[in-house]
């Protein structure tokens, strides 16, 4: 009998069947069938961590009651291999966002940001210590930089001028201090890791959460978005639902964090997509319209601080 049998078996039910989930991911994912204890075909998402990208464990441990109410975790494991099983939540918005018409969209976006507001005005109930703190660091700069040489090396179009951008960039962001109370954050809210079922906003790969700005999450969020609108809603309207929900920020504190933040994502961003690129999960074509607009509001981001 193997693993995952041994571990279907401990919750009383019967595996049927299971299927790897192939993707960008960390870890392994399996989508498992089975029939539970009531008779009934059920289907979850089975996820083996890798060694060094287990942090989630951890995380679901001890803020199993902030983190539960924003996640569909069953079980986790903490004995090799560290696993957790969650509710299968379909396919996330980042195959369904696209295809929206902008109403849509920016429906959907305020849910994802109720959702988000929840969570960062939720209590830690004595548990803030357990958490990392999030800072600023020249990691993402340093491999950004490293990703855009490669590519220069295999396509004629990259820019030579993208390193000196990024370079700009963070001589901003050296030494800037988060301005914003800190907050539970989700540390990773893209598209692929936001889900809508059951008329609800759920979030999984918890990895990455920490205390930190609330802006963190949203300059995250919006990554996924290549509309100046749709962005400019999102920055506009967060702010006034973190007051509605008891989370009063200065103006100039929440334009500063987003500014930072964004520009810091901007880079992260960049690099991922080369990244991806490379592995053969994106286009040429595509990565050429997302560098182009990345780096159209980086550019903004650098002129706009600077002013």
């Amino acid at each position: 009998m193997t693993q995952l049998e041994n571990r279907m078996n401990e919750q009383g039910w019967k595996l049927l069947d299971k299927k790897q989930i192939h993707g960008a991911h960390a870890g392994n994912l399996y989508r498992v069938h089975v029939v539970d204890d009531k008779g009934r075909r059920r289907a979850f998402v089975y996820k083996e961590f890798e060694e060094n990208r287990n942090n989630e464990v951890h995380l679901y441990k001890v803020l199993s009651k902030p983190i539960g109410e924003f996640s569909k975790v069953v079980n986790v494991w903490d004995s090799v291999p560290q696993a957790l099983l969650m509710h299968d939540l379909g396919s996330s918005l980042k195959e369904s966002f696209p295809l929206l018409t902008m109403e849509g969209k920016k429906k959907i976006i305020d849910e994802v940001l109720e959702r988000l507001s929840d969570l960062h005005t939720s209590e830690l109930e004595g548990k803030k210590d357990e958490l990392p703190l999030h800072k600023l660091t020249f990691e993402w700069r340093d491999w950004c930089i490293d990703e855009l040489r490669k590519l220069s090396m295999h396509v004629q179009w990259a820019d030579g001028g993208w390193i000196t951008i990024i370079e700009r960039a963070y001589d901003l962001l050296e030494g800037y201090q988060i301005k914003c109370p800190l907050v539970l954050t989700h540390g990773d809210p893209h598209l692929d890791n936001i889900f809508h079922k059951e008329d609800e906003i759920w979030f999984i790969d918890w990895e990455w959460a920490a205390l930190g700005s609330p802006l963190r999450d949203i300059t995250l969020f919006i990554q996924d978005m290549y509309d100046v609108e749709l962005i400019q809603n999102v920055y506009h309207s967060y702010l006034s639902m973190l007051k509605e929900k008891g989370l009063s920020i200065e103006a100039a504190d929440y334009e500063a964090d987003f500014n930072h933040l964004y520009a810091d994502h901007l880079v992260m961003m960049i690099a991922w997509e080369i990244h991806k690129y490379f592995d053969g999960h994106i286009s040429e074509e595509e990565l050429k319209r997302i560098l182009s607009f990345k780096f159209g509001e980086l550019i903004k981001i650098i002129e706009k601080v600077n002013t």
